[in-house]
């Protein structure tokens, strides 16, 4: 293997020598066109009065990999920020067990350039995500492991408050939070219903989550496992079919674990992706919205993809002929044939998509389809508004839509995000009505629906926009409470996350009571403030005085609708007095 070339697979072990799931090399699939799709009518029903789950802060996670050359480069933290991936987990994987931190190595295994922990570290605060590390549990020492903490907690301030360990746990864990008693720690358990779930070891009584949870009972603070469902050869219908299956799985790993622990640890996915080819093409991105939002409708706290970029495999075309290439990443390495490096795969946008239906705070409720083919999530926002998501998973028809709600009574007019087959991008519109929406085949649309006959502001700049950089995403959405807006345009701030040093903070434009083409917001910075970084905003600077301007794509708002723009700067927070103009 050349040295630049990274692993193709992760293989991550709960059992010694064995995994939940193994990713498959590339298949061929026959191709079939889309050109001559029909349309087939189906019904689609919203309870918005009928709750589900609570969205955490953290249900949208990714994995990053010591071999990754470019996992410090700029493009990573900004991919990542834009589509409101909060949580990011390190070293990767099976490379977990044999990465020294203290050293940066992992022997037996390829560590590129620039990816230790505070290359890490960097790129995780400038995405303004989380970390969740994995301690060496399988070639390093509960000492090695506290030092880890130390160094992260204490010695740099990082904050690191998620922790994996798979064995060995009650000796890990008891090391790492006498450092520092604040962080939580998660133990690795088996997928149930998936090899090598039930199977006792030679020596044991039980099998492994039994085994595991009678030993560390209420110790842990979260159990994990690993989701990869799907075997070679799996059709991509298959592959489809199993996200809602989900729930069932959940369900059961609750259920493994409250056998012995009273505290109700929380569940954490941190590696998924569908387990089978195609690998980067439209069918992970429905598979990957699919699953985040059936996890968050079943009180999963965080789903973490495999990976972030992992590498041309095998190139071979799906079933509407697009071309995959076997990676199972998010974003192009640049790799075999590969796109330029940087480059989304749709996978990425599905992933994205998903911050455009629900965020922290909000609350999935009940949603059902007519055709299993045509899946519906929904969730009620924080602030009022309902977000519905309508996933065609087939790939040669169009679907009409027939939309009905209980519980809540949406104005007509509505705002579509959308992202086609083979799209390059998200995109927003205005098309069809709160009742009637068409999907194109293998499509994904969001609509953005707000109480008729109220004042609620429209999600239609919001929800469309790049999310800013914190640990809790919420650009995606308005803030809960916007205020009153009286004038041509009113703005607000709030800090999303501190450090020593620096902060992050979140500004809020709202218009008044007409629509707006076009604002500007200004505010004095105190002294020792500065400014080193602005999305979705053109940032100017004189002095004291800072100036953010609109981009193009958040120009216009309607009446009363939000947009927000996000910053990181030098320096203590403050709370700035926000002056808003429009042209």
């Amino acid at each position: 293997m050349h040295p630049d070339t990274p692993p193709r697979r992760r293989v991550r072990t709960v059992l010694a020598a064995a995994t939940v799931g193994v990713l498959a090399a590339g298949t061929v699939w026959l191709a079939t066109g889309t050109a001559d799709a029909a349309t087939s009518t189906v019904s689609v029903s919203i309870n918005a009065g009928q709750s589900l789950a609570t969205v955490g802060s953290g249900l949208v996670g990714a994995n990053v990999a010591i071999w990754d050359g470019m996992l410090a480069d700029a493009q990573t933290s900004t991919l990542l920020r834009n589509a409101a991936v909060s949580f990011v987990r390190y070293p990767g994987g099976s490379y977990g067990d044999i990465y020294h931190w203290q050293t940066n190595t992992a022997p037996g295994g390829y560590v590129a350039p620039n990816t230790d922990f505070d290359h890490y570290m960097s790129m995780v605060r400038t995405a303004g995500a989380q970390p969740i590390v994995i301690a060496n549990y399988g070639s390093g020492t509960p000492q090695e492991a506290a030092d880890w903490v130390r160094y992260a907690n204490v010695t740099k301030g990082y904050g690191v408050k998620y922790w994996e360990i798979g064995t060995n746990f009650l000796q890990y864990a008891t090391a790492m939070k006498a450092v520092d008693p604040t962080i939580k720690i998660g133990v690795v358990l088996t997928t149930p219903g998936y090899w090598p779930d039930g199977i006792v070891g030679s020596g044991d009584s039980a099998d492994w989550n039994d085994t595991v949870m009678s030993v560390v009972k209420n110790t842990a603070d979260f159990g994990i496992f690993h989701y990869y469902p799907s075997s070679s050869g799996t059709s991509e219908a298959a592959q489809l079919a199993v996200p809602p299956t989900l729930a069932s799985t959940v369900s059961q790993f609750r259920a493994d674990m409250a056998k012995y622990a009273t505290n109700n640890p929380g569940i954490f996915i941190t590696e998924t992706n569908s387990g089978a080819p195609p690998s980067d093409t439209q069918m992970q991105a429905l598979w990957a919205a699919d699953m985040y939002l059936t996890a968050a409708e079943n009180g999963v706290a965080n789903v973490d993809w495999w990976n972030v970029r992992n590498g041309a495999g095998a190139t071979s075309t799906d079933v509407t002929g697009a071309t995959d290439y076997g990676d199972g990443g998010i974003i192009s390495s640049g790799s075999g044939a590969e796109p330029p490096a940087g480059t989304p795969f749709a996978t990425y946008y599905g992933i994205q998509m998903v911050s455009h239906v629900a965020g922290p705070g909000d609350t999935m409720v009940r949603a059902a389809s007519g055709d299993a083919k045509l899946t519906v999530h929904a969730a009620k926002r924080a602030n009022g508004n309902l977000d519905v998501l309508l996933l065609n998973k087939d790939p040669n028809n169009t679907y009409q839509v027939n939309l009905s709600y209980s519980g809540y009574s949406p104005a007509s007019s509505v705002t579509v995000d959308s992202f086609v087959n083979r799209g390059t991008g998200i995109v927003t519109t205005s098309q069809g009505t709160a009742t009637s929406q068409t999907v194109p085949p293998y499509s994904l649309v969001t609509v953005h629906l707000h109480p008729g006959g109220s004042q609620s502001q429209s999600p239609s700049a919001s929800t469309s926009a790049s999310r800013s950089p914190s640990a809790s995403p919420s650009s995606s959405r308005p803030p809960s409470s916007p205020p009153p807006a009286t004038g041509a345009c009113t703005a607000t701030y709030r800090t999303v996350n501190a450090w020593p040093g620096g902060f992050q903070g979140e500004i809020t434009v709202t218009a008044g009571a007409a629509p707006i083409n076009g604002w500007t917001t200004t505010w004095t910075l105190p002294g020792g403030q500065s400014i080193s970084q602005v999305w979705n905003g053109a940032l100017s600077t004189s002095g004291s005085t800072v100036t953010v301007r609109n981009v193009t794509w958040n120009a216009s708002l309607d009446a009363r609708a939000s947009t927000t723009f996000g910053f990181l700067a030098n320096g203590t927070p403050t709370t700035p007095t926000i002056m808003c103009a429009s042209p």
